[in-house]
């Protein structure tokens, strides 16, 4: 009976990562060029990686596993205008392991079969729309973190010293994948351990402290190695870069990024597109909430914006996100709750908190939070499966489990439906602009910053940003000169441009875009 009842839960997940891997397969044939800054950064890296150019290769703004993962693909061929592919291809395989991790975060908590059943399709979607919506870590991280949780909420974690071990390798591991990984899996790591040793008995404590040293141990040894590589490259010790770029550039001192009004910037290497290879080397000045009281209040205003908008993107994803959060805190305080049920629960919402909130004292983007977004959807099915039929009836929990189904799915089933006719345009432009105008050189551009990046890639060209000057033709015309600019891109009207040493080639043929050539 258990061997049957074993095969039908196989079943379930097998079924899941068919439909899933088909729907992957599927979507090669949309988003044909969704590559954004940051998908040509890593392709870039994990190329320099290939070609041994290890001096590039290692970088403190973007962490390597992302790119080191692409390398084997790109190794077997790779063309520019496909590059949108290699990120894809890593994202979806990180995808379908997050899947299997989910079933076994869901034999974890004990879930039912037919809530863990409900579960795995409603990650479908989510999940998939995770690995297409952008080239990033984020889903890689989402992955290494849920096999994380697998085994810090395991109710026998404190049994045997492996299980620390194993959270430290998966902590370095996402510490690779992202930088935010390093402090959040230290506070993370200390406070779950410092529950389970508080609560346990004698023995319990010993295995608990031991597991914490090993798990701890296993951590650096891995998130060092990196550290170490990186703080010789800047001669500083830094767990990266990224943290104090994104901490300046949200300060009292920039009212908008840095690449819309710093004026033209020289790529950092000579197969670089752009700065955006490695933003971190265009140095800008950082700030301090403790430096004045107005600089505190900008602090606690920035709190305020990020909390504000990170209410909105769990309400964007299931409007019973708030709802999930309330009931679990209620279920936490309520006298009576039961034990185990009450201890998962303070698990889930201490990661959960923990996570989110060291995105509020910088900037919130959406993506940096889907691993909050996959919990709060665990822990309203786990919610459901842990309600009792004798309070609650079975035909009420079965209409709860829909609603909750129904309200994770539907906007990234509506977002996969109506994205892939919202990305080609880059990739079109630069065909035009090479076949028929022969662009190929150094770009700048007066404005569309990401875009026209984006065009330049294509055109294996490169984008030197914004100048500082574009409103005054002679400073313009000195800083495209001084930084030896080929092309000048003017979107929309190009009336007041007029510079004598260069000639616009385009002569209006393409709408809302006006180039200029030098001569």
């Amino acid at each position: 009976m258990e061997k049957e009842n074993l095969l039908f839960k196989q079943n379930d997940l097998i079924l899941v990562l068919i439909i899933y891997s088909i729907l992957a397969i599927i979507s090669f044939n949309y988003h044909h060029y969704p590559l954004g800054a940051d998908g040509m950064s890593y392709i870039a890296i994990a190329k320099n990686y290939l070609n041994g150019n290890w001096a590039n290769a290692i970088n403190g703004y973007w962490s390597p596993l992302y790119s080191w993962l692409m390398t084997p693909i790109i190794y077997f061929g790779f063309e520019i205008p496909y590059a949108g592919y290699v990120t894809r291809f890593v994202s979806l395989i990180a995808g379908f392991f997050t899947i299997i991790g989910l079933n076994g975060l869901s034999s974890t908590f004990h879930l039912k079969n037919s809530i863990k059943r409900a579960l795995l399709f409603t990650s479908i979607p989510i999940i998939l729309f995770f690995a297409i919506r952008y080239d990033t870590p984020d889903l890689l991280v989402v992955c290494i973190l849920v096999y994380y949780f697998n085994i810090i909420f395991k109710k026998n974690y404190s049994d045997s010293w492996v299980n620390g071990a194993l959270c430290g390798l998966l902590g370095g591991i996402g510490f690779l994948s992202k930088t935010y990984v390093f402090p959040f899996f230290i506070a993370h790591f200390f406070v779950l351990s410092a529950i389970y040793y508080f609560k346990g008995f004698k023995l319990q404590k010993t295995h608990v402290r031991t597991n914490f040293i090993i798990g701890l141990v296993f951590f650096l040894m891995i998130s060092g190695i990196w550290i170490g590589t990186i703080s010789a490259k800047y001669d500083k010790l830094t767990i990266g870069t990224s943290t104090d770029y994104n901490h300046a550039i949200i300060g009292p001192e920039y009212q908008k990024h840095p690449v819309y009004f710093i004026g033209l910037i020289k790529p950092p290497n000579p197969n670089a597109t752009s700065t955006w290879e490695n933003p971190s080397l265009v140095k800008l000045k950082d700030w301090s909430p403790f430096k004045s009281f107005k600089y505190f209040e900008f602090q606690l205003n920035i709190i305020h914006k990020n909390l504000l908008k990170t209410i909105i993107i769990t309400e964007f994803y299931s409007i019973l996100s708030l709802a999930i959060i309330i009931v679990s805190l209620y279920f936490i305080l309520k006298p009576n709750t039961k034990k185990c049920f009450k201890e998962r629960l303070i698990y889930l919402m201490i990661t959960i908190f923990i996570y989110s909130s060291g995105y509020l004292l910088i900037f919130v983007e959406e993506r940096y939070l889907w691993p909050m977004i996959i919990l709060i959807m665990f822990c309203g099915f786990y919610l459901i499966n842990s309600i009792q039929t004798k309070v609650v009836s079975v035909k009420f929990r079965n209409i709860a489990l829909i609603l909750l189904l129904i309200s994770f799915i539907l906007v990234p089933t509506y977002e996969l439906v109506t994205y892939p006719n919202t990305d080609t345009s880059d990739y079109t432009l630069s065909k035009i602009l090479r076949n028929e105008y022969g662009i190929q050189g150094n770009i700048a551009s007066n404005n569309h910053w990401e875009n026209t990046l984006g065009v330049s890639y294509y055109l294996n060209s490169k984008y030197y940003g914004l100048p500082k000057n574009i409103n005054n033709s002679d400073e313009l015309q000195k800083e495209l000169e001084a930084s030896n600019i080929d092309y000048y891109f003017v979107w929309g009207d190009s009336g007041n441009v007029h510079l004598s040493d260069y000639n616009e080639i385009t002569n209006g043929k393409i709408q809302g875009l006006n180039i200029y050539k030098r001569n």
